[in-house]
């Protein structure tokens, strides 16, 4: 099986006013060329938009409730060469495997998933292609790398390099408490 393993660098823009500043990576991913993930590209009242560009990549995008500065699963939309992708996931499910986030593109099944229990493993799994993305370093030293199992398209690195870009803690059950309490504190915050 092949397999060929890209880091990408995160970068900064701190520049203006606080709400418009932006975060992301950007590398280059061998023969898909450059690719830029951005968070939040846009915001739309208490919503994120991350979005990734690229030389050969599809234009995708996910919107979801703001958490921090990137969009949550809560309320999330997956957007890849501008069509609205329909995603499903069991947030009662105990497991791993079975919390993933399931979409089809393309008429291909996809899940992502965390593969620690912490949340710097994930992965992108779909027939015959694996994709797994591994966050790492701090400051101005964070990177992402993603080590591609099997003849992978643009569309594949799309989808994994947008979901460096939101918060997927709720692919975990201890992530999703910890997400629980924080939004149950955010809200008592707006109530007083």
């Amino acid at each position: 099986m092949q397999q060929h393993t890209y880091t990408f660098d995160r970068w900064e823009d701190r520049s203006g006013h606080r709400q418009t500043w932006k975060f992301g990576y950007r590398g280059t991913a061998g023969e898909f060329g450059r690719i830029e993930v951005v968070y939040p590209a846009r915001r739309h009242g208490d919503r994120h938009v991350t979005e990734v560009s690229g030389d050969t990549v599809p234009a995708t995008s996910f919107a979801g409730w703001a958490y921090g500065r990137k969009p949550s699963l809560h309320l999330g939309q997956l957007s890849v060469g501008g069509a609205g992708i329909r995603l499903k996931r069991n947030r009662w499910a105990q497991t791993r495997a079975g919390r993933a986030l399931r979409m089809q593109i393309a008429g291909r099944e996809y899940r992502y998933l965390a593969t620690s229990a912490r949340h710097h493993d994930r992965a992108l799994i779909r027939n015959g292609v694996e994709i797994r993305t591994r966050r790492h370093g701090s400051g101005a030293r964070k990177k992402v790398t993603f080590t591609v199992l099997g003849p992978a398209d643009a569309t594949d690195l799309a989808v994994a390099a947008v979901m460096c870009g939101v918060n997927t803690r709720n692919l975990t059950r201890g992530g999703a408490v910890r997400a629980f309490f924080n939004r149950s504190m955010n809200w008592l915050e707006v109530g007083q």
